[in-house]
């Protein structure tokens, strides 16, 4: 496993933001709304912290920033399992299942 740098984080990121995004708009259940928009929230205070970072710096090995991402590998991590219950889009729900586990990768480096 070779460690990801910055900009591939800020793809991952941008991608499962994106999901996430879809996600919230796809569900009627306003509890499910909360979860996806509160998971957004935390990727977003990540996602904002490495738009900080200069050019020069998307080289570097990626390091998580916020202290709250361990909040959102282990609601990450409950939601995989799940997703059928919660996505019913197929395209959503495969992105998900493509993204979890490289975003749970990040978090943990």
């Amino acid at each position: 496993m070779s460690k990801k740098n910055v900009a591939d984080a800020l793809h991952i990121f941008y991608e499962l933001n994106a999901a996430f995004s879809d996600a919230y708009w796809e569900t009627n259940d306003i509890n499910q709304k909360d979860r996806f928009f509160a998971m957004k929230s935390i990727l977003q205070d990540e996602l904002d912290e490495l738009h900080k970072l200069s050019l020069q710096d998307h080289v570097y090995p990626y390091e998580p920033i916020n202290p709250s991402l361990l909040q959102l590998s282990d609601k990450l991590r409950t939601l995989l399992p799940e997703l059928n219950k919660y996505v019913f889009r197929p395209q959503t729900s495969s992105r998900f299942v493509e993204l979890i586990p490289s975003a749970c990768e990040l978090f943990e480096s």
